[in-house]
């Protein structure tokens, strides 16, 4: 019991230690942000780390959400999963909501699949990832097509979050690419409407931000910057960071998703690939910066700015930085884990207790 509690104190101290340090860089990107302009290239595509974000004078908004749930159970011979998503749209008419309209309905029923490729354990956790993209994707492009919203917000990044590419042949390509087709339409679809798309990811791991900031240090902030700098960049998380660097109202500068877009394998895959940027936004006080990922096909930094705008006009909790379209989403797609239960039960009466649908070992264990 002594070891541990000294290695916990131990940790405890690092993990301190770290945090201090992480303060100290955001404190001085911050008080620096004024004296310094940075110099625009392919990466840095506005001339200052921190940007006000301007008030927008728009009264009147449609704006769309998008969010999925999903439920899956292996069996000895079978996979089970349930997937739903739904579509909600904000009418605003004088900065005040006037409409809520849902796609395709407010209460949609799950639609049941079952998997019977011998997939393995990781095999199933990724296609059950794929699907559950496939049907978001769809409604929101379904969503665009009916109700074409000024705004519309996905629950997570614009592009697949999933960078292993399964080989050709294999029993996963072929959903796989069903994947990059939705997203194919997806984005076709927004280039002929007025619609402006943008991911809203709520707890990135992303460290692209701290990838631009560490290739300019030499230019920029060589003599001033703390000696701590260059080790905070390369072992944080950006939103760690600038939890410490944002206040409310304020974004990152804007960047591209990537630095290599035909080498990263999901981007690739896309004719926009050169036009999925980024950038974080402090919408509360009482949160950390969310991340955001957006189609710039025009007026990039415009998009940026007018993105920013609504969603902090319409995120209202101060301690939870997400649009509330984007949590009405999120509750409407909800699934109950009796959901699941009754779908299987329903299976069995139609098939009897067959052996494919026996229990795993591992949740019928005895002890």
């Amino acid at each position: 019991m002594k070891d541990f509690i000294e290695i916990t104190e131990s940790l405890a101290k690092i993990i301190g230690e770290m945090e201090t340090q992480r303060k100290n860089v955001g404190n001085f990107l911050r008080d620096t942000n004024s004296l310094t302009e940075l110099e625009l290239t392919d990466d840095i595509l506005e001339n200052k780390l921190i940007i006000q974000v301007p008030e927008s004078d728009q009264k009147n908004l449609r704006v769309g959400g998008i969010d999925g749930g999903l439920l899956k159970k292996s069996f000895h011979g079978i996979d089970l999963m349930l997937l739903k998503a739904v579509g909600v749209v904000f009418t605003y008419t004088d900065s005040k909501l006037a409409n809520t309209e849902y796609y395709p309905n407010a209460m949609p029923s799950p639609e049941p699949r079952t998997i019977m490729d011998p997939f393995s354990d990781l095999e199933f956790e990724i296609n059950s990832n794929i699907e559950r993209q496939i049907k978001e994707v769809i409604t929101a492009t379904e969503t665009i097509e009916k109700f074409e919203p000024d705004m519309l917000f996905m629950h997570g990044s614009v592009i697949p979050h999933y960078t292993f590419v399964p080989e050709k042949g294999s029993l996963l390509h072929e959903n796989y690419r069903r994947m990059i087709l939705a997203y194919t339409d997806l984005f076709e679809v927004v280039k002929l409407r007025k619609t402006i798309l943008a991911g809203v990811i709520e707890d990135s791991r992303g460290t692209r931000f701290c990838e631009v900031l560490n290739n300019i240090l030499l230019t920029h902030f060589s003599a001033s910057m703390p000696p701590e700098m260059k080790i905070v960049l390369t072992r944080t998380k950006d939103s760690n960071l600038l939890s410490y660097t944002l206040q409310k109202g304020e974004r990152s500068l804007v960047f591209p998703y990537s630095s290599k877009t035909s080498q990263h394998p999901i981007l690739r895959e896309f004719e926009v690939k050169d036009k999925i940027f980024t950038f974080y936004l402090k919408t509360v006080e009482f949160d950390r910066p969310i991340r955001v990922d957006f189609l710039g096909d025009k007026g990039v930094i415009d998009k940026a700015n007018f993105i920013s705008s609504v969603l902090l006009k319409t995120t209202g909790h101060s301690n939870y930085g997400i649009p509330s379209v984007l949590i009405e989403a999120d509750q409407r797609a909800k699934l109950e884990e009796n959901e699941l239960e009754m779908f299987y039960h329903d299976i069995m009466n139609k098939t009897g207790n067959i052996s494919s649908l026996f229990e795993q070992r591992r949740n019928q264990r005895p002890f």
